[in-house]
């Protein structure tokens, strides 16, 4: 009987292991009290970012471009602006977005359920008037509950974001409610993004012969 409990033991060690490395478990950190954001913005403005978000997505969910890229989003397909968080200037923020599906779109759909739900997280840049959104992640998908949903990926941003790592100059230092992320290494690579968008859509202008863009 011991033999067993104690090879039962080193099962139950070898598969936590095995799920804290595919990063089914993390561990928790919680924000510090004086680091948190408490950033808030106008309701006029909160409704205006988001109509300019949603547009932006549309674009992008009828390209199949990045999060979008699965073909079982469709034009049918309801995009949710579950939270938008901003930095304290106002000129940076995260999205929590949502999508809601039919769930004959899923290829294994088991029937029991009419809709099913995704998840991930994009980041803004404001720009003038404008916002220049990047796709982040990570993502959350099939779900059956819109709600639950919307805790998990708070849960996520907020408490599990923040890692012990130096992956790229500790992008993944502080969770997404931390003040200090909004000058964390990240926000250098969306910059980046940026130069280089607007110099394709440049060359796109100058030397169309010289740009190939797959067609969707």
């Amino acid at each position: 009987m011991n033999k067993f409990l104690i090879m039962l033991q080193i099962l139950l060690i070898a598969l936590l292991s095995f799920f804290s490395s595919c990063g089914q478990f993390r561990e928790k950190k919680i924000t510090p009290n004086e680091f948190l954001n408490h950033t808030v913005i106008k309701k006029e403005r909160y409704s205006k970012d988001s109509l300019e978000i949603l547009i932006q997505l549309k674009i992008f969910l009828s390209k199949h471009e990045d999060f979008f890229y699965n073909k079982a989003y469709f034009d049918k397909t309801l995009l949710i602006i579950d939270t938008i968080i901003y930095s304290p200037d106002f000129n940076k923020l995260a999205v929590f977005v949502i999508t809601k599906n039919p769930m004959y779109r899923q290829p294994y759909s088991d029937g029991k359920n009419e809709w099913y739900y995704d998840a991930t997280c994009y980041l803004g840049l404001r720009q003038s008037d404008t916002i220049s959104l990047s796709w982040w992640g990570p993502n959350f998908t099939n779900s059956t509950d819109e709600e639950e949903l919307s805790l998990i990926i708070r849960d996520s941003y907020f408490t599990e974001q923040a890692r012990g790592d130096t992956i790229k100059a500790n992008t993944y230092k502080y969770n997404l409610n931390d003040v200090r992320f909004w000058g964390s290494y990240v926000w250098n690579e969306i910059e980046e993004e940026e130069i280089k968008k607007k110099e394709f859509e440049l060359e796109k202008i100058n030397h169309p012969e010289n740009v190939f863009e797959p067609k969707h």
